[in-house]
């Protein structure tokens, strides 16, 4: 089985021109390039930032973008989305009984668990009591299903101060979970603009890069203002392969966009 794995698309309203590049505009190529190449993935996941300050007319944006995808697709939040107008655009997206935008489904055989860990009006992420019921039931209906799991946010520093300040902070309990549930074969995440990769808990995660720009690789500076960019990311999405173990192989690849 194919899937897409694209992430922090960071939309802003269509004639909104203040943060370059356009992030409607690099969208759109990546998604000419997923339905040129890819139109075979039997999903697209989208892990948060789908706008880059939660408002209607930026997820109207994403609405009308999203739906040129040759295939279907699921989304999770992110530190720069809001809920409410997040649900409202895309009614069809599952909450759970505490309005969290957490669900899971079964997709060839792999049961594909998305997790809400944005905290309103902050950067960093988290996992609350209810979140991590939620999750713990979820995973009990579905032991018998390899299951990977989908979040925004990082749960363990990446070596880069800035973005390790604003990772998702309930580490020592979703490692609990994790022990609990061997399962889980793979965790995809967002946030960090950059491709990275590693095993966290003796599970292998990979990190999707952002649709509209790269983040800067900065092992020094811990404050935004202070990144040092010495070589731009071009606009980037991940394609992955699995089959029925729950075994991945994952491919960046790159956009070009000027």
């Amino acid at each position: 089985m194919k899937f897409i794995h694209l992430s922090d698309t960071h939309l802003l309203a269509r004639d909104d021109l203040s943060r370059p590049p356009h992030a409607g505009e690099t969208l759109r190529a990546v998604i000419a390039e997923i339905n040129e190449y890819h139109a075979d993935a039997e999903i697209c996941v989208i892990t948060g930032d789908i706008t880059h300050h939660g408002r209607p007319e930026q997820y109207d944006h994403a609405v009308e973008l999203f739906a040129t995808l040759a295939m279907p697709f699921i989304i999770i939040p992110g530190n720069h989305d809001i809920r409410e107008p997040m649900l409202a655009a895309f009614p069809e997206t599952p909450s759970d009984e505490n309005g969290f935008i957490n669900h899971g489904q079964t997709i060839g055989g792999i049961r594909f668990v998305m997790l809400d860990t944005i905290v309103p009006d902050a950067h960093h992420g988290t996992l609350c009591d209810a979140r991590f019921d939620w999750l713990k039931r979820e995973l009990a209906n579905h032991r018998d299903l390899p299951t990977f799991l989908f979040m925004h946010h990082p749960p363990l520093d990446m070596g880069l101060p800035f973005l390790d300040s604003i990772r998702m902070d309930a580490d020592v309990e979703l490692a609990a979970i994790l022990k609990d549930n061997p399962q889980i074969k793979h965790i995809f995440l967002g946030h960090l603009h950059r491709p990275s990769n590693g095993i966290w808990q003796g599970i292998p995660f990979n990190v999707g890069g952002s649709s509209q720009k790269g983040e800067p690789f900065d092992m020094r500076h811990e404050k935004e203002e202070e990144l040092v960019e010495r070589a731009p990311l071009k606009p980037m999405f991940g394609i992955v392969l699995t089959d029925p173990s729950g075994n991945v192989r994952y491919h960046y690849e790159t956009v070009q966009f000027d």
